[in-house]
């Protein structure tokens, strides 16, 4: 029986660390070297992602029901799916709401122009969602960034992308709602995390 083999493709590099390009990183996936693992590209760094958990998959689902029954066919919605970013970026956002596209961006790349807001849900992931994340998304101009913090049921909302950097940082408890007006988009911190608090 012949074996077929694939070999990672070669980068020219002359000494310090290699950031791959989106074109890169894609012929390394295709190597078969990360299969069964969930990666990203971050400023041209393949990230190996953390499996995705109940409470994880449970809020996903939650904001990505509430958002289409709230804004319905106004937008554009994608949950953990490839956003190419830059270059050397093609995170995976857990929630994008996106300008409406009737053939929902079919054969072509969603870019930063096109995002209205990301959201990530964060545990393990939160300090690569509060820092590295969010300096590519300012970086990049995507108007309003949200991390839905697991660890401590709170809603922390990033606008105001300017310099690189999001200037206004603002966090949401229980108790609080959260509006993004961009896409007139409101939601209770409680009704998103009420089924995760702990007893």
């Amino acid at each position: 029986m012949a074996v077929q083999t694939q070999t990672i493709p070669q980068v020219e590099q002359h000494g310090g660390v290699h950031r791959f390009t989106i074109e890169e990183y894609h012929k390394v996936l295709e190597t078969g070297i990360f299969e069964g693992q969930r990666t990203e590209l971050l400023d041209g760094e393949i990230t190996i992602m953390s499996l995705i958990g109940n409470p994880h998959r449970t809020i996903v689902s939650r904001l990505m029901r509430k958002l289409k029954n709230t804004l319905g066919d106004l937008y554009t919605f994608f949950s953990q799916s490839a956003t190419q970013i830059a270059e050397h970026n093609e995170p995976e956002p857990d929630v994008v709401v996106a300008k409406f596209r009737d053939d929902d961006y079919a054969g072509i790349s969603l870019e930063p122009k096109d995002i209205y807001l990301i959201i990530e849900v964060a545990k393990s992931s939160l300090s690569t969602d509060r820092n590295k994340k969010r300096l590519i998304y300012a970086n990049f101009n995507v108007p309003k960034y949200w991390i839905a913090n697991l660890k401590d049921l709170q809603i922390e909302v990033f606008k105001q992308p300017k310099d690189g950097d999001y200037q206004v940082k603002e966090i949401y408890k229980m108790g609080d709602s959260v509006t993004c007006e961009e896409i007139d988009f409101t939601i209770s911190v409680e009704d998103l995390f009420k089924y995760l608090k702990k007893k």
